[in-house]
């Protein structure tokens, strides 16, 4: 696949405002600095991958003014034409500001950035369009094969796994089959992998060397256990000697014993009778106690249910005589306002009677039969006054039946008043006449508790009629015979005869250690022989796991060979593909093994030691050794051409960025 940039255009991105540039095969921009070279490869990976060259997503592409500000409410856009095998693309990428006028406010407000992308003009979401880059060339790729400094910015880690991707997979058979001991090592492995191989290994080591470092005290442990060699017949005869002077003690001491059995079987008879009149007596005390208990709990009983009884009867009393005073004060209540209404009633009564006389006795007025319009008659005519007097009569009438159906009304309500005020008198006098009652039969039934907590209270609660336990003892007759037997039996415990062994015990004691430590004398021949036999063991097997170890540590070292073979190939591989520049793959350490490095050599010269010109020589060299792996090409571009005087052939479209104080404005030939 062959990628070619046929142009760019760049509007309001970082210092440049607007800029269009056609590339050829081998395209050369001058600039001062600051004049935009930079720029323009920044723009271009921007526009495929939202970054700078550098590889940073958060640079800024705003332009800045005088003071250092980014500019505002400007969209920031790169476009650019691509030849992909003959194909054109046109790719555009714009950012640009969100700005919304909030309804009531005059000015909009920033509301924050979009991100805008389209492929032959058609708008793609930006999930869409990184697709459609990466169908053309994956990013990683990309870069690699556009930026000569691009793969040796990244971690040796990561720049080895790409080196090893295109040196392709050594096998461990390609190796075995360079050497007979290989074959045999692989032969060995019984289906695990080296890692697996070298943990075993290792771990046996380990466990060898922690035995081997073991052995020499155990051995010195056993030397220092071996004591000086002794003579067994003297010794027998010593303990012999000794048995005798033993068994004799043992014999008077026997004596002494049975003679005092008897004396102790007696003793523990004399004990036992004590023990089970003490246990008697104590029963007694027990009983004599739980009784006095049972009179005094008693007495008190009754004493807390006579003050329970009167307390009970007191407040009985004292609630009925709430409940009676507050029902005649309720009564007393209730007839004052009835008594009330009905005052109020009759008075109402008596001013309708007197309203009825009143008006009754109205009337008609001879004023009313006076014209009073503008006629200049003196007197209505006469069928005006007929109807007038008619119209009286009517009015007087009508109000002499509302009057008297009033006062109907009122007489009604006077009635229902006075027979409410009668029920309630007859249902409270009712109410009252119970309470006095049962108020008299408390005052009876209290009088009659009182009398009983006063007899109780007269007995001081009753415990002073109640016999002490001391006195209940000193009565009972069972109880005194035990004291009395229990005190001659202690009599003729302090009498005994005493049973004397003397130092006999002490002396046995004495002679039983002495034939202990003779015996253990007799195992001193016997336990040196067994420590003698195990340090012959231990000595065998030192030599056993000496052999072991270093059958194990030459199997290790035929590894460490296997991969020093492998290392090597792999290095041979890798710089067999690269013309300018080498790869040292491992570093030798100073113990003879390796550890696995990726260091790039120029010349001989470490990548970051070389020269910048020496530098972008050796990556065009990686550069296409990867597109030749990859079988792409794509546009790479050379910062700082300048220092370079010459460069690699190159299959990729170049394009130089070349500074000339001279052209402070980009200058393209």
């Amino acid at each position: 696949m062959n990628i070619f940039l046929k142009s760019l255009t760049i509007v309001n991105f970082k210092g440049i405002k607007k800029y269009h540039i056609d590339f050829q095969s081998v395209t050369n921009v001058y600039g001062a600095n600051r004049a935009g070279k930079s720029t323009l490869f920044d723009a271009f990976t921007w526009l495929l991958f939202g970054k700078d060259s550098a590889d940073r997503k958060d640079f800024s592409i705003k332009p800045l003014d005088a003071k250092g500000d980014a500019a505002r409410r400007i969209e920031n856009e790169v476009t650019g034409v691509l030849v992909v095998d003959g194909e054109e693309i046109t790719i555009r990428h714009i950012h640009k500001e969100k700005w919304v006028k909030k309804r009531g406010e005059e000015e909009a407000e920033f509301t924050g950035n979009e991100h805008l992308y389209f492929w032959n003009e058609v708008p793609l979401q930006a999930g869409e369009f990184q697709h459609k880059v990466n169908a053309i060339l994956p990013e990683s790729t990309f870069k690699l094969i556009t930026n000569p400094l691009y793969f040796n910015s990244l971690k040796w880690q990561d720049r080895r796994v790409v080196l090893e991707d295109i040196a392709g997979t050594i096998t461990d058979e390609d190796i075995a089959a360079k050497d007979a001991r290989f074959r045999k090592l692989l032969d060995q492995l019984s289906g695990k992998t080296f890692k697996e191989y070298k943990a075993e290994l290792s771990s046996k080591k380990k466990k060898i060397k922690d035995e081997l470092e073991d052995i020499p005290g155990r051995i010195d442990e056993q030397q220092r256990s071996k004591l000086d060699p002794v003579d067994e017949a003297a010794v027998q005869a010593e303990i012999k000697s000794l048995q005798s002077e033993h068994d004799q003690l043992e014999e008077a001491i026997t004596d002494i014993v049975k003679a005092s059995e008897a004396e102790n079987k007696a003793v523990m008879d004399i004990r036992k009778d004590i023990n089970e009149r003490k246990l008697a007596n104590q029963s007694i005390e027990l009983e004599l106690k739980r009784a006095y208990n049972d009179e005094v709990a008693a007495a008190n009983r009754s004493r807390d249910e006579a003050e329970s009884r009167v307390r009970s009867l007191q407040q009985d009393y004292e609630s009925k005589k709430r409940l009676h005073d507050q029902i005649d004060s309720t009564n007393r209540s209730t007839i004052d306002r009835l008594n009330k209404e009905i005052g109020d009633l009759n008075m109402r009564i008596e001013n309708q009677r007197e309203l009825f006389r009143v008006t009754n006795a109205k009337e008609l007025d001879e004023n009313m039969t006076v014209c009073k319009c503008s006629c200049g008659k003196v007197h209505h005519e006469v069928d005006d006054i007929e109807t007038i007097r008619q119209h009286f009569i009517e009015d007087k009438t009508k109000a002499l039946n509302a009057i008297n159906e009033h006062g109907q009304s009122l007489a009604k309500e006077l009635g229902a008043v006075k027979k409410q005020l009668s029920e309630v008198q007859e249902r409270y006098a009712e109410e009252l006449s119970k309470l006095a009652e049962s108020l008299d039969r408390l005052e009876i039934e209290l009088e009659e508790a009182l009398k009983v907590l006063d007899a109780a209270h007269a007995n001081d609660a009753g415990t002073a009629q109640v016999a002490s336990v001391e006195l209940r003892l000193v009565s009972h007759t069972g109880y005194n015979d035990n004291l009395t037997k229990i005190a001659e039996l202690e009599g003729k415990l302090s009498n005994r005869p005493a049973h004397d062994f003397g130092d006999m015990r002490t002396r046995k004691a004495a002679i039983s250690a002495e034939i202990d430590a003779l015996r253990r004398k007799l195992h001193v021949n016997e336990s040196n022989t067994r420590a003698d036999v195990r340090i012959k063991e231990l000595k065998d097997r030192e030599k056993v796991l000496s052999q072991e170890l270093a059958d194990h540590e030459k199997q290790e070292f035929i590894m460490e060979q296997f991969d020093k073979a492998k290392s090597d190939e792999l290095e041979v591989r890798v710089n067999s593909m690269f013309k300018l520049v080498k790869f040292r793959m491992f570093n030798r350490l100073i113990n003879g093994g390796e550890e696995p490095t990726c260091v790039t050599l120029v010349d001989g010269v470490p990548f970051p030691d070389a020269n910048n010109a020496a530098k972008i020589q050796a990556g065009i060299d990686i550069i296409n050794t990867l597109s030749a792996h990859h079988g792409v090409t794509a546009p790479v571009f050379l910062d700082n051409r300048e220092s370079v005087s010459e460069i690699p052939d190159t299959a990729a479209q170049v394009i130089n960025l070349i500074v000339s104080p001279e052209d402070k404005e980009l200058r393209v030939a």
